[in-house]
């Protein structure tokens, strides 16, 4: 049991890094990966949520499907439906020029795109860090 408690923050350490790894890139102007960051942050934050409900979610790496499964534990999650559902797109079309028709990710994804992607994941983070502090005590 204690094993995957230690995963949450295991998990949620990465997430948290992985957003500073988005946000560097928007600064740098590299829009594409900063999307794709993003979307692992989130991905690594709701997994590690699940790890609080004993589950391992390795299975799926898609933000809906993490969020779909977290809703089973706490409803408060539901503010994040419909919302988050673009981070998803840019686990592979903004890595890949073959995910983009006549395009390549540099090209199309946006500054627009990054900002918007990074507020979910930094507001999906925000959430689970907080739910965790709730759960665990600081000694873990």
């Amino acid at each position: 049991m204690e094993i995957l408690l230690k995963e949450t923050s295991r998990w949620l350490r990465q997430a948290e890094y992985d957003l500073k790894v988005a946000q560097w890139n928007q600064e740098g102007g590299f829009f594409a990966p900063a999307c794709f960051w993003a979307q692992q942050s989130a991905a690594k934050a709701l997994r590690g949520f699940l790890f609080l409900y004993r589950e391992d979610a390795l299975i799926t790496r898609s933000v809906a499907d993490l969020l779909d499964r977290a809703m089973t534990y706490d409803e408060s999650f539901k503010e994040f439906v419909g919302q988050t559902t673009s981070l998803d797109i840019y686990y592979k079309t903004a890595r890949f020029p073959d995910a983009l028709p006549g395009g390549i990710p540099a090209e199309v994804i946006s500054e627009k795109d990054s900002r918007d992607a990074i507020k979910q994941a930094s507001n999906i983070v925000t959430m689970v860090e907080k739910i965790r502090k709730n759960y665990l005590p600081d000694t873990l």
